[in-house]
């Protein structure tokens, strides 16, 4: 296991802990990315029809958000570093289920158990990095984390392609599976500050003593369906924001290419190209500007610049167009995300970041889930320039809120 850190060494960004969950981070993503891509093509290729292998691509997401109302009450109740092995170990068994399965149910049941395996990673991971940076490099630690999701995302689909064409489908999902196995091991020998640890225990200490005062006076029943158990409130305005925000970015990642044939945009999807590389840049920068200034100085621009980027893809006509749409929604909604992450859990207490973490995401997981579906029907019905003008509409809202939010600040 790796060293206790000294408190000097823990108030740094870069200290060893913060670089250990990178590379357990980096490592999930990767190889996330690169079963995705391939999921519904081997589903087809099983004998299935091309709508049950979108199916069953998008049960990860299905079941991560049929379970989330409870991952944040587990990720506070149980050790954190616990959870994050677990959720390695699943991510494990439905990488190698499906190199093993050649049956559309048990690939199904596979993707079902990763969906669950991600809920708990992503419930623990951003909780985990806010308790081994300083609570003023919170922002840039989370940006990090978005950079590392970001190249994974930019490679990790290319490396599939070249293993899937080389060799076999089989061959993706066994190579994902030795990556998220090194994920188990770096995730086994991940250990949390002595500090912090002695927070968690103390924090148990009391949860199990209040408990019984509880269980002695007749409230324990009440108690245990208490919606705070299950949700971190003060997290959900930054939930709802990230939702609105990123529709302009999840109606892309479904429908980009079927505008680009509406319009006749040959080349549209560079569209991503310009988007990572945009958030790349920024993320970190945002990140830091946010720790030094204040989440206040930074959401407004940001969404401002999504909003431009919205009346670009508006207008779009033309790859330049599209190469600034890209930049404009990669800047401000790439951005807004990173900073509303991190303030989520920013002033959580330890006790409290796993329900915190798990709130922000059911916002982002209802925008990926329903968008693309909501917005196909607009498009099919009233058009590509109607269905990105509601998208403006929204991110819209979200300017509202963060207005409305930084004049309580």
């Amino acid at each position: 296991m790796l060293p206790d850190a000294s408190p000097n060494a823990a108030r740094k960004l870069w200290n060893v802990r913060f670089v250990h969950l990178l590379a357990i981070e980096g490592v999930f993503q990767f190889a996330t990315y690169m079963l995705n891509p391939v999921i519904t093509g081997y589903v087809v290729l099983l004998g299935a029809s091309l709508a049950a292998g979108g199916f069953v691509a998008g049960l990860v997401a299905t079941s991560s958000l049929a379970v989330r109302p409870f991952t944040g009450l587990v990720a506070d109740r149980l050790s954190k570093t616990t959870l994050l092995v677990v959720a390695a170990a699943l991510f494990t068994v439905a990488a190698f289920g499906c190199a093993l399965s050649e049956s559309v149910l048990w690939i199904s049941v596979f993707r079902v158990v990763q969906g669950v395996a991600f809920a708990f990673r992503s419930a623990v991971v951003v909780s985990l990095v806010s308790v081994t940076v300083a609570r003023d490099h919170v922002g840039r630690a989370v940006g990090w984390i978005g950079v590392v999701t970001m190249v994974s995302s930019a490679i990790a689909p290319s490396v599939a392609s070249w293993v899937g064409s080389a060799a076999s489908y089989h061959a993706c999902f066994l190579v994902a599976g030795a990556l998220f196995a090194c994920g188990l091991a770096l995730a086994v020998l991940f250990k949390l500050p002595k500090d912090v640890r002695a927070r968690h225990r103390e924090a148990a200490c009391a949860r199990r003593g209040d408990g019984r005062a509880r269980a002695a006076s007749g409230r324990a029943r009440a108690r245990c369906v208490a919606l705070r158990d299950f949700v971190y409130v003060p997290a959900v305005p930054y939930s709802v924001m990230a939702a609105l925000s990123g529709a302009p970015h999840a109606i892309n990642v479904s429908l980009i290419l079927t505008v680009g044939e509406y319009r006749g945009i040959a080349g549209i999807s560079l569209y991503f190209v310009f988007y990572a590389a945009a958030t790349l840049v920024t993320r970190p920068l945002v990140g830091r500007i946010c720790d030094t200034r204040g989440f206040g100085r930074v959401i407004v621009p940001v969404l401002l610049i999504d909003l431009a980027g919205v009346l670009c893809l508006v207008g779009m006509q033309s790859l330049a167009m599209v190469a600034a749409a890209g930049v404009l929604v990669g800047v401000g909604q790439g951005s807004a995300y990173s900073a509303l992450q991190a303030e989520a859990v920013r002033h959580a207490r330890v006790e409290e970041l796993g329900r915190a973490s798990n709130t922000f995401y059911i916002g982002p997981d209802v925008n990926m889930g329903m968008t693309p579906f909501v917005a196909g029907f607009a498009m099919q019905f009233w058009g590509v320039t109607v269905m990105y003008v509601v998208c403006f509409a929204l991110v819209s809202g979200a300017l509202l809120l963060a207005l409305f939010m930084k004049k309580r600040m």
